[in-house]
């Protein structure tokens, strides 16, 4: 499977479901591609480096992932 194309309306989208996110408090759920393959990271935004273009995801208690924006294909707002 090939690698899906993020078109810039699909690009904003994303980065408003972040920014909301980060602004209320709520999880995202972060669908990444690696490989070939998708899978989900849900957590909540702790903060974005734009200098080295990744995402910090609190996926538990003081539990981090860095996410490369590149590989991010969908996010969704978790309640």
């Amino acid at each position: 499977m090939s690698k899906p194309i993020i078109d810039e309306n699909e690009a904003e989208e994303f980065d408003l479901r972040i920014i909301y996110s980060m602004e209320y408090g709520h999880a995202v759920t972060l669908k990444i591609w690696d490989e070939g393959f998708t899978s989900d990271i849900t957590g909540r935004v702790h903060y974005v480096d734009p200098i080295t273009n990744e995402l910090r995801i609190e996926v538990e208690s003081s539990k981090f992932e860095k996410v490369a924006f590149d590989n991010v294909v969908g996010v969704k707002v978790v309640n």
